[in-house]
């Protein structure tokens, strides 16, 4: 069980932690990892192609906003995303590459992420650095950050229509076993938002963070 905490890029917006069941099963051919689940197509010893899909976390609450003229824009729901992964894992770290499709049927659009990590082990603890960017196509941006002509009209907002635009990360997982069944867990992700989403008038910021604890038991 753990919380997660983002605050968001959305202008006077209150964001909130989720208390979150996070649920990590790793079998011969099915996954899941935090909020992906995976089915193996290959699973050799350095390599790892699956089918995966996934949440992609971005909302927004026109409630959530203290902003009187974001509070008339239409609500962003959570995504879920849909598509294949590359994993190969070796002595100097893992790589990873995602390629995803939007199918909730809000907008489609497209992800792509590479990510770089190095597990290191020392005694109880266990640190997981981590490097990568995403891709996110116009119809991902512009359903999450821009503003239709009749919300422009409503709100006073102009009217934006993003491309597409590379988000840039680094993150760290750290965690402790304290005993053979039970751990504690944290962890933070810095994201740099690209010119696409600077630029809405519903965003005042370049980044995006984000955070969490949980406590865990193996089973």
């Amino acid at each position: 069980m753990g919380a997660a905490w983002s605050p968001s890029p959305y202008r006077n917006y209150d964001k909130t932690p989720w208390p979150l069941p996070l649920v990590s099963y790793e079998g011969k051919s099915i996954y899941f990892r935090g909020i992906s689940f995976g089915y193996k197509f290959l699973n050799s010893d350095h390599d790892e192609l699956s089918a995966v899909v996934s949440l992609l976390g971005n909302q927004f609450d026109h409630t959530d906003t203290t902003n009187p003229q974001l509070r008339l824009l239409s609500d962003r729901k959570l995504s879920g995303l849909g598509g294949v992964a590359w994993r190969h894992h070796d002595s100097w770290g893992i790589v990873q590459v995602t390629a995803q499709k939007e199918i909730t049927g809000h907008g489609g659009g497209d992800s792509f992420d590479a990510n770089y990590s190095y597990p290191w082990v020392h005694g109880n603890w266990r640190f997981v650095p981590t490097v990568g960017a995403t891709y996110m196509t116009g119809e991902l941006n512009n359903y999450y950050y821009g503003v239709s002509d009749s919300e422009a009209l409503r709100s006073g907002l102009p009217s934006y229509r993003p491309g597409g635009g590379t988000l840039p990360y680094v993150g760290i997982v750290a965690s402790y076993k304290f005993t053979s069944k039970w751990s504690v867990s944290g962890g933070a992700r810095y994201t740099a938002l690209p010119s696409a989403v600077q630029d809405s008038p519903m965003v005042n910021g370049k980044r995006a963070e984000s955070y969490f604890v949980a406590l865990g038991y193996t089973f």
